[in-house]
C-alpha cells in the first residue's frame, strides 16, 4: 500500500500504531522515508506514543476519538502533548469543531489538527476552515516545523 499510495501521488501516508507490530511499524517508516513520503504515525495512548518514538516517527497523530466506543475527547491530545519531544511535529487529529478547540490545543503546544467529520458535515467548508483557522504566523511556524520533519505538506490552523 506504501508503494501504491506513491505511485499514486501521494505525500505522506497514515500508520496506525494500533493495526501495525513495532517492527512492521519501523520499516514503514523507513520505507516511507526512503520513498519521500511522510509517515503520520497515530496513537491513542501513551504506550503507543513511546512506540512511535522508539520506531522513529517524526510526525505523531494523535486520535481524540476511542475506537473502542467513539467518544471525542480533545484532552487526550493536552494530556499526551508532554509525552512527545518537541522536535516531533504532533498533530492533533478528531473532535476539532471550534475556533476554541484549535486555541486550546495550540496553548498545550500542539503543532497541527487534521480535521475531518467537523468539515464533512459542514454545509460551508470554506467558511468552515476559515472559522477553525489560527492566524498566519501559527502556519508559518508549522511550516517551518514540518520541513524539519521531512514532510510535503503544510497544515493550517
Amino acid at each position: 500500500m506504501i508503494y501504491q499510495a506513491r505511485l499514486l501521488g501521494a505525500s505522506a501516508v497514515l500508520l496506525i500504531c494500533a493495526i501495525l507490530r513495532e517492527s512492521q511499524l519501523s520499516e514503514y517508516i523507513e520505507l516511507s522515508a526512503h520513498l519521500g513520503l511522510s509517515a503520520l504515525v497515530e496513537a491513542h495512548d501513551e504506550k503507543e506514543v513511546e512506540t512511535a518514538l522508539k520506531c522513529g516517527a517524526k510526525i505523531i497523530g494523535v486520535n481524540n476519538r476511542d475506537l473502542r466506543d467513539f467518544s471525542v475527547d480533545t484532552g487526550n491530545s493536552r494530556r499526551l502533548r508532554e509525552a512527545v519531544p518537541q522536535d516531533i511535529v504532533f498533530v492533533s487529529e478528531s473532535g476539532i469543531k471550534s475556533a476554541e478547540d484549535t486555541a486550546a490545543l495550540e496553548s498545550a503546544g500542539v503543532d497541527a489538527v487534521l480535521i475531518g467529520e467537523t468539515l464533512m458535515r459542514s454545509q460551508n467548508k470554506k467558511a468552515k476552515l476559515s472559522s477553525l483557522r489560527r492566524s498566519a504566523s501559527a502556519v508559518d511556524y508549522v511550516h517551518a516545523r514540518r520541513q524539519a520533519a521531512g514532510a510535503d505538506y503544510v497544515f493550517a490552523r
